[in-house]
């Protein structure tokens, strides 16, 4: 387990790299979404950088939960709902639906902890 503590450096890195990718972008005469892509693609592994941080020294608290297939599908979901934006509207139906059955899982899981 002490060797998956630098496991928040990839993401982080990554996200560094996609922010200067974003940053290049403005130099070509390119769509708003093109931008908006780049933008929430830094936000996001940014944010999964974060999230795998370590807690305080000397704490075993983790900040993730161990995984959830209603996870993996809102995260697909909101993926499609992304990609419909320039692929149409049938890609933003299937990441809908996705989309709301991983809330529903989410839902029933959190229920089911109280």
């Amino acid at each position: 387990m002490r060797r998956l503590r630098g496991g928040a450096v990839v993401p982080l890195a990554w996200a560094g790299l996609l922010a200067v990718q974003a940053a290049l972008l403005f130099a070509f005469p390119t769509r708003l979404i093109s931008h908006l892509l780049n933008a929430g693609m830094v936000a996001t592994m940014a944010m999964l950088g974060l999230a795998l941080l370590p807690g305080p020294q000397g704490s075993d608290e983790r900040r993730l939960p161990d995984g959830s297939a209603a996870t993996l599908l809102l995260a697909l979901g909101l993926s499609g709902l992304v990609l419909g934006a320039t692929l149409g509207t049938w890609m933003l139906l299937v990441g809908g639906g996705l989309a709301l059955a991983g809330l529903a899982g989410l839902t029933r899981e959190w229920k089911a902890q109280r």
